[in-house]
């Protein structure tokens, strides 16, 4: 009796197994509701949820972004979505109501309060930030781990979905990323100008030379007739220059900027404007605005300084596969090769100390994260800074500069051939740029301004883009201090 029981019970595990599927406990969970604000933004988005789901654009081409206000269906949407992405007030401040009102702020990301980003202040105003911050490729490198991350956690069932989305839009983002590195003689050394003042990302990242703009974007558009006046005459002081513009941007002032010079109206799209929404539209539009510019700058560049054609490197040649080698003189005249830090990292900067502004920034984030560390672990990385102005930086010069910043920075010069064949070892870029003055020795430098990490063995292991938070640096560098271990990305 007792077998027959035991059989009948069995019989019955099929028929139980097929109601949980007829009613839904097979079922995969609901993909999540996801709602952007802007296409740049949307684009990533789209990416990382191919296959999965259609994340929900609210803002159109019909309108800028800080004239967008939601409808009741936006509000609807925004009040169902399990993740909203929205930039700021300071580029969607008709969102700002919305989003403050929804139930749960973790449910919302706003992509300029995110911490590992770099996000400069508005010029001119420290108080307010910029918000065109999708126009550095390095920060939406960062921001798509963010995103990913959370939808990972939002979504665990679709995980591996999210991983391999992942992977394929970080490797278009790297693409182009090393694209405008390499490539950045070409929108460099020519003064330009923007009617909307959209491009201070683009310009830091990769050493573009914004010389004025007339508008300024700060939850909403800022203007007034000085700005256009002083944009104007600093525009006809130029023998020839480029004037950007915007699409889908109204600015009713470009033919008195472009009256009585050479100058050259170029259309940019920041927005996205002119391109289908979905996965491929941010690298497209960086790529179109890259080549935009880059044409007129080389139409403009005077001969002596101009660049060849632009061509797109080959990826298998990133930095990734680089093993920089380098023998110069320190500023105790010794001689220094990479061989002299077996064992030890290198986190080295290439620059000037006649620099402004970027290059003492930059050294001191650098100090600034050794001194976060551990003594033991701060005494495995060497600081090193390599001139590359070596006709203006002798010893002497770079002996009273780099001891401002930390007392085992090493500063290190060659001749002028040595060192651009150094510089090219690491794929850094830097070109001299002669002063407005005429004056031969008030020259400044364009020049790639990343932090580079060298490994034990001599091998490039990654680098930081200018205006990385020492504290992320710094948390980097005990990462690849330790063992390796599996990370979602290698940040750079």
């Amino acid at each position: 009796m007792s077998d027959l029981m035991s059989v009948g019970k069995l019989s019955l595990v099929p028929v139980l197994l097929l109601v949980l599927l007829l009613s839904g406990g097979g079922q995969a969970a609901e993909p999540p509701r996801v709602v952007v604000s802007i296409k740049p933004l949307h684009s990533l988005l789209a990416g990382l949820l191919q296959g999965v789901a259609e994340p929900r654009l609210l803002v159109g081409d019909d309108a800028p972004p800080w004239a967008y206000r939601p409808d009741d269906e936006a509000l609807r949407e925004l009040a169902a979505a399990d993740l909203v992405v929205w930039t700021g007030v300071e580029l969607e401040p008709g969102l700002a109501a919305a989003i403050t009102a929804l139930d749960g702020q973790q449910r919302v990301i706003e992509v300029l309060d995110r911490e590992e980003l770099k996000v400069l202040p508005v010029r001119g105003d420290d108080r307010r930030r910029d918000p065109f911050v999708w126009l550095d490729t390095r920060n939406m490198l960062m921001l798509l781990d963010t995103l990913a991350e959370r939808l990972i956690v939002l979504d665990p069932a679709r995980e591996s979905i999210y991983r391999r989305n992942w992977r394929t839009q970080a490797e278009g983002l790297s693409q182009v990323d090393r694209t405008l590195e390499f490539g950045y003689r070409d929108v460099s050394g020519v003064p330009v100008f923007f009617y909307h003042d959209t491009h201070q990302y683009f310009e830091q990242a990769y050493a573009m030379h914004v010389a004025g703009s007339v508008v300024q974007i700060d939850g909403g558009e800022r203007s007034d007739a000085a700005s256009l006046l002083l944009a104007r005459a600093a525009m006809q002081s130029h023998d020839a220059t480029c004037l950007f513009v915007e699409r889908g941007l109204e600015e009713p002032n470009v033919d008195i900027l472009a009256d009585g010079g050479t100058v050259s109206v170029v259309e940019l799209d920041s927005l996205g404007s002119g391109i289908a929404a979905g996965p491929d539209l941010y690298l497209e539009m960086m790529r179109g605005n890259f080549e935009a510019i880059a044409s007129c700058v080389r139409m403009h560049k005077p001969a002596d300084v101009a660049s060849v054609d632009f061509v797109a490197p080959d990826p298998s040649n990133s930095p990734r596969q680089l093993r920089p080698r380098y023998a110069m003189l320190d500023q105790y005249g010794r001689s220094v090769t990479h061989d002299d830090f077996h064992g030890r990292l290198q986190l080295i900067y290439f620059g000037y100390t006649f620099c402004p502004d970027i290059c003492p920034t930059s050294l001191a984030v650098l100090a600034q994260a050794l001194r976060m560390l551990d003594d033991a672990d701060a005494e495995q990385i060497q600081p090193i800074f390599i001139t590359v102005d070596p006709l203006r930086d002798t010893q002497e010069v770079l002996a009273g500069y780099v001891q401002y910043f930390h007392p085992r920075m090493l500063g290190l010069h060659a001749t002028p051939d040595a060192t651009r064949r150094i510089a090219e070892t690491f794929r850094a870029r830097y070109e001299m740029v002669p002063s407005q003055s005429g004056d031969p020795d008030r020259y400044s430098m364009d020049h790639t301004s990343s932090l580079y990490l060298l490994g034990r063995q001599g091998e490039f292991i990654t680098k930081f883009a200018h205006g990385y938070p020492a504290s992320e640096v710094a948390a980097s560098l005990r990462e690849y201090l330790q063992p390796p271990s599996p990370r979602l990305s290698d940040r750079r």
